[in-house]
């Protein structure tokens, strides 16, 4: 274990004390680490003796520098501080002293240093007789001119000795010398003094902070002396050091209201009248402040920071003291200090200090002296850095300040800032607000309340609507505006009415001036509205229960009536609407009874008139505004109103008709003021009361309309609800209806009062004329009642009322029309008509409920009396539009339409120009269509007949189709957009509806062989009807249209030939050259893009193979046929290898299908296709099938080939497999979504959509299609037909 005793070699032992050679204690004399002693005495006795003209200066300066360094060894001052640490102190004085007197500023320096290292080094005792003794040196009188570095060694012992200000015995005399000689020249004695009154200020060692101990002392005096040698200090000099002395001493001293009492002293002598009469001997209050003013300047623009900061922070103590005067800001305004300060600011490169100052001054300078605005306005280019600057940091201690500054320049400088600085502070405040919003920074509620203030000027501004950015600036802070001041919860009742503000004045910025940035008005003012819609809105929904403060209120509810009485668009209407719908009218009853004041009651009232003015129409909420002042807050008081008398009484027949616009108004929105049998109970007595009589000052017309939706509005609720009512008070109504002036149309209706009024038999006569109103004013603004307005009554209404069964409208329309008619007033009876056309387009349902009520005979009425071609035209549509709407039962009672099929015809017999543009012969054929489509459901048959045998319309079909014949290949120009293949559609599809009516109505009447006849001359048929050969033509040579149609017709014709053959068991009539002929053509459009065409010809082929089993003619022209043999070529490649296919014939599978059904069912099989369908083909066929491309078709070929021994058992149970998997996905399909079954009714406006209405007539007749079965259907039907014939075959 090692010892912890220290080995290293210890120092010498001091050598014993001795006394020194002058024989002084040796207690004096101290060691030193060199071996060396020094003795106090004779170096203290040598200091004290320098300022003898006999002492040499330099033997002083040797003991001063030896004394330097002894003090830095530990060996001489361990004991110098236990033994004499005062023992040099005051020779050290006297030397300083000394040298002083001797003008020694070498010495002076070098005894300074030395006092200051002594008592950094010993402490407060020698500190203290240092600071003591070199009071009193400096205080004993004399110039301090010779004293700098006594003067800077008392400074720096003041600034390093704790309590230093103790050790002074006479501080006033002291200050007083210091005041005094701040008049020297010198820049270094002044500095020095001005560091020493510093301190002494700081260490409350002035006379004001020893008020008792000055005597009779006149301290004014000596701070007038110290303000304006300081002043003139700061003024002259150019050093750095003294300014910042100078700054220091000044603010130290006028935060003791030095200056304050000099300066309050000051303004009472000036104020004194005799003061003009006295001579003094200080400078008057101007000279002063004008002396601040000029000695800061050069403070001010120093590249000092501390200076500049200490300058600032005087100045704004001056101008924020209690005894600031206002004297002292003009000063510094025509001075010109402000320029400075701004100068300041542009050059501080935003340094914080330096900013926060120069906002403070600035603001105190703007906030009380109206002369500073011009010089503010004139810098403030220079402050919006700082905007920015501080902007970016939340709460920045100036932030307010200078958004202050930048609202005082804009209020009281209207115009000064440009365009891109309106737009750059607005970029900038609306970041705060966004920063504050988003939950990520905070304000205070002064920042607040500027940011919108501020907005708000740049909004009212001249040139804002210039500004284009400014739409989407002020809508993003309106909105974060808002949310903020609702949710701060300790300020929300002051910042609400300014963030309200700000949406009141960006709403009016995008209502009112010049047509600039329309887009981002609008979507400002979107935005507000959304925000009053769902933010305000809720917080109104708030007020009710937790009371909030009026003025919110107030705010809210104008902007609400800026936007119910000045938006654009729709958006007060749909504003409206969206309050009424969030229970306005309940609200509001709340708010005025929260707030019971009549400001409250008139701005809520106000406002429900507007939205009554929307949601009504037609200024109903005048009738609120007229009586506001008279209303009660309270529903239960309106009720009781109501009930009363009021034939002579103008006010209470104005709150009345108030009260009733509400309450109707309320039923749109299951708003309850009070229930409905209270409501009716009133209504009711205000009925028996005052009848139909009204004070000569209220419109009788708008109280009767009010009261009659009402009425009928709480009797249609009560109904349902089997509430009694009272007879009398209906029979009085109903009286007042019939005789007194009303209007269904100005008023929105509501639809539970208009279905009940048009449920009433009594009310006949007078909803007869209002109906005729409704159809003059639609056909006068048919868009406006075709826009789903919800405002009044529309088209859609009247059709629901039709559609519903339940109401008189159709019997009221029909009767108009019956009457109109007769009274031959046509532009009525164009409107009547032109109203339930309008009301069939939209509920085509309601077809059968006008024909039951004799329409009709109404457009039989129409044609006999030789109305215009406007009207016929119209007639006509609606004639069609009944046709194909109205359902079969609606056609049994037949005899009404004969007539009006006659009078149709005879325009036929008196010729139709088929070249003419004119659309009412196209209408007439197309009406006479629908009407062959019904006698196929063997209704309407005696039109029918009239129709098939009209001679004019059989010439007529004859000279068209041999026109179209005789066309040629130019015929395929002829589509439906020319006005001869318009008419030739017409006319084939007029064919095609008589073939199938003639097989219905006149099949024992028809040889169909007819058709089939061939001569060169134009055909002259008993019925309406084209030759085969004649259909093969338009079929070869007309364009996609005619082909679809003139294949149908030649496959209806080919299909009845058939029949009557196999009934009459007849011979085929026409050449074998004739039959060949219509083969090749039906052949080659086998293979037709068109799937129709292709479809059609290949059922016609279908149908002539059926011929072969009557004579050798069909049998040598199927045989001889080379196109049935490459139909069913390519039809086995399309199964066997789909890719090789050609691309038209990819989609006509189901139609080869079918004529390969058809060939397999001849008597004689051709045997190419029997080597064609061998075990090999089939093989590789069911290797192609899928459960996803079997159709009906191939299920039903297999059926035939399985029928004929062409598959073998192996292939039979392939398909068995194959099918079962199909029928099982399509039992699936069929669970999982039930196609409807039921034909959708159509309508049409116009030729082109009534063509395209009876072509799908025609098409869900074709070959192929099931109107009734869907394809899935057909295919399970197929399937299980295979599985019932492969089982009897196994059976077999």
């Amino acid at each position: 274990m090692e010892s912890d005793v220290d080995t290293s070699p210890r120092p010498p032992p001091p050598a014993p004390a001795r006394a020194c050679g002058a024989g002084h204690l040796a207690s004096h004399t101290l060691p030193t680490s060199a071996g060396g002693r020094v003795c106090l005495s004779c170096a203290a006795a040598l200091l004290s003796s320098a300022g003898d003209a006999s002492t040499l200066s330099h033997h002083v300066a040797h003991v001063l520098a030896s004394l330097s360094l002894a003090l830095a060894d530990p060996a001489f001052l361990a004991p110098l501080r236990a033994a004499h640490p005062r023992l040099l102190a005051a020779p050290l004085a006297a030397a300083l002293a000394g040298a002083a007197a001797r003008r020694d500023a070498a010495l002076a320096s070098q005894a300074s240093d030395l006092a200051a290292d002594l008592a950094a080094a010993v402490g407060a005792p020698a500190a203290s007789e240092l600071i003591g003794r070199i009071a009193r040196v400096l205080s004993s009188g004399g110039s301090l001119v010779k004293h700098v570095h006594t003067l800077h060694c008392l400074g720096v012992l003041l600034n390093t000795t704790k309590d230093a200000a103790a050790y002074i015995g006479d501080k006033l005399s002291l200050f007083l010398t210091l005041v005094n000689d701040l008049r020297l020249p010198s820049d270094e004695i002044r500095g020095e003094i001005l560091f020493v009154l510093y301190k002494l200020s700081i260490l409350n060692a002035t006379p004001w902070d020893n008020v008792c101990d000055n005597g009779d002392v006149d301290l004014t005096a000596i701070g007038r002396s110290l303000l304006q040698l300081s002043l003139e200090v700061l003024l002259k000099t150019q050093n750095d050091a003294v300014r910042i002395n100078r700054v220091a001493l000044l603010l130290t001293l006028a935060k003791k209201g030095l200056f304050d009492i000099l300066l309050l002293s000051n303004q009472s002598s000036v104020n004194c009248t005799e003061a003009e009469h006295t001579q003094t001997d200080y400078m008057p209050l101007n000279a002063y402040l004008v002396l601040f003013a000029e000695a800061v300047k050069g403070s001010l623009l120093s590249t000092n920071l501390e200076v500049q900061t200490g300058t600032l922070d005087l100045i704004y103590h001056f101008l924020s003291s209690d005894a600031s005067v206002c004297a002292l800001h003009q000063t510094l305004i025509d001075e010109n200090v402000a320029d400075y300060i701004f100068e300041v600011i542009r050059l501080s490169g935003n340094n914080d200090l330096l900013v926060i100052s120069s906002i403070q001054v600035l603001l105190c300078l703007a906030r009380s002296e109206e002369n500073f605005k011009e010089n503010l306005a004139v810098g403030f280019s220079t402050l919006l850095p700082v905007v920015h600057y501080v902007a970016e940091i939340p709460f920045h201690p100036v932030q307010s300040h200078v958004l202050q500054l930048v609202w005082i320049c804009m209020v009281n400088c209207s115009g000064i800032l440009s365009l891109p600085q309106e737009e750059q502070i607005a970029r900038t405040l609306t970041a705060i607000l966004r920063r504050n919003g988003n939950g990520e920074l905070g304000m205070s509620s002064e920042t607040f309340i500027l940011v919108c203030s501020i907005l708000i000027d740049i909004l009212k501004s001249p040139h804002a609507h210039d500004i284009e950015k400014l739409p989407p600036f002020i809508e993003e802070a309106s909105k974060y505006a808002i949310s903020s001041a609702l949710s701060h919860e300790n300020y929300s009742m002051i910042l609400i009415p300014h963030s309200l503000l700000l949406l009141k004045e960006g709403l009016i910025f995008c209502l009112e001036g010049s047509k600039h940035n329309i887009s981002s008005k609008k979507d400002l003012e979107d935005n507000i509205i959304e925000t009053c819609g769902t933010i305000l809105l809720h917080w109104l929904e708030s007020a009710v229960v937790d009371g909030n403060d009026e003025e919110t209120l107030m705010g809210i509810l104008q902007i609400y009536q800026i936007i119910l009485s000045s938006a654009t668009d729709k958006k007060p209407l749909k504003f409206a609407e969206l309050l009424a719908s969030s229970s306005w009218f309940s609200l509001s009853f709340g708010f005025m009874g929260l707030f019971p004041t009549n400001h409250v009651k008139s701005v809520v009232y106000l406002v429900t008139a507007s939205i009554v003015d929307r949601v009504l129409g037609c200024d109903y909420g005048e009738t609120i505004r007229d009586a506001h002042i008279y209303l009660p807050s309270d529903p239960t008081e309106l009720m009781y109103i109501l009930g009363q008398c009021s034939t002579e009484d103008f006010n209470l027949a104005s709150c009345q008709c108030a009260i009733l616009s509400i309450l109707y108004a309320c039923s749109f929105y299951n708003g309850r003021l009070a229930t409905d049998n209270q409501v009716l109970a009133s209504v009711e007595e205000y009925i028996l009361l005052n009848g139909g009589i009204f004070p000569y000052e209220i419109n009788g017309s708008v109280m009767l309309t009010l009261l009659v939706h009402l009425y009928a509005f709480v009797r249609g609720i009560s109904d349902s609800c089997s509430v009694p009512h009272s007879p009398e008070a209906e029979n009085t109504l109903f009286h007042a209806m019939t005789h007194e002036k009303w209007d269904l149309l100005v008023i929105r209706v509501h639809p539970v009062a208009i279905k009940w009024l048009f449920q009433k038999q009594e009310l006949k006569e007078p909803l007869a004329f209002h109906m005729l109103n409704f159809c003059k004013t639609f056909c006068e603004e048919e868009t406006v009642m075709l826009s789903n307005s919800s405002q009044l009554v529309d088209i859609e209404m009247v059709a629901e009322l039709v559609l519903s069964g339940e109401t008189i409208v159709s019997f009221l329309l029909v009767s108009l029309l019956n009457q109109v008619v007769k009274e031959g007033i046509e532009d009525e009876v164009f409107s009547v008509v032109s109203a339930i056309a309008e009301i069939l387009m939209i509920s085509p349902c309601s077809s059968d409920q006008f024909v039951s009520c004799g329409i009709v005979d109404s457009f039989h009425g129409i044609y006999c009396l030789l109305y215009s071609s406007r009207i016929r035209t119209v007639s006509s549509y609606l004639i069609f539009n009944i046709l194909c709407s109205a359902s079969a039962l609606t056609f049994v009672q037949e005899e009404e339409w004969l007539p009006l099929i006659v009078k149709l015809l005879e325009s036929i017999n008196s010729g139709i120009d088929y070249t003419s543009t004119n659309q009412e012969h196209k209408i007439l054929i197309a009406i006479l269509c629908s009407i062959l489509h019904h006698s196929a459901n063997k209704v309407l048959v005696q039109p029918a007949k009239a129709i098939i045998l009209n001679s004019s319309l059989v010439s007529l079909t004859d000279v068209i189709v041999h026109k179209a014949c005789a066309k040629g290949p130019s015929l395929f120009q002829h589509n439906q957009e020319t006005s001869f293949g318009e008419f030739l559609i017409l006319v084939l599809l007029l064919v095609f509806f008589s073939l199938r009516s003639l097989h219905t109505i006149l099949e024992a009447s028809i040889d169909w062989q007819d058709f089939l006849e061939h001569s060169d001359d134009v055909q002259s048929f008993s019925v309406i009807g084209i030759p085969c050969h004649d259909l093969c033509r338009l079929m070869h040579f007309g364009p996609p249209s005619i082909k679809i149609i003139a294949s149908q017709c030649l496959f209806e014709l080919l299909t009845r030939i058939s029949d009557q053959r196999t009934c009459l068991n007849a011979q085929l009539r026409c050449s074998l050259k004739y039959l060949k002929s219509i083969i090749a053509v039906t052949e080659g459009l086998v293979f037709s893009e068109d799937s129709r065409v292709a479809g059609n010809c290949g059922a016609c082929l279908s149908v002539i193979l059926g011929w072969e089993k009557f004579g050798s003619q069909e049998k040598v022209a199927i045989r001889e046929s080379k196109w049935f043999r490459l139909i069913m070529e390519e039809f086995a490649v399309a199964l066997t290898a789909p890719g090789l296919t050609s691309k038209s014939f990819t989609n006509q599978q189901k139609i080869a299908a079918n004529i390969a059904v058809s060939l397999l069912r001849l008597s004689q099989v051709p045997d190419w296709l029997t080597s064609l369908f061998d075990s090999h083909l089939i093989s590789g066929i069911l290797a192609n099938l899928s459960a996803r491309n079997v159709t009906a078709e191939i299920v039903n070929l297999f059926s035939e080939l399985m029928a004929r021994k062409y598959l073998n058992q192996e292939h039979v149970v392939a398909l068995h497999n194959l099918f079962q998997v199909c029928r099982r996905q399509v039992y699936e399909g069929g669970s999982k979504a039930q196609m409807s079954e039921q034909s959708v009714k159509k309508v049409v406006r116009s030729t082109d959509d009534m063509v395209a209405l009876l072509f799908g007539l025609m098409q869900n007749q074709c070959p192929g299609s099931d109107a009734v079965q869907s394809e899935q259907q057909r295919l399970r039907r197929a399937i299980d037909l295979f599985f019932q014939e492969s089982s009897g075959r196994e059976q077999r």
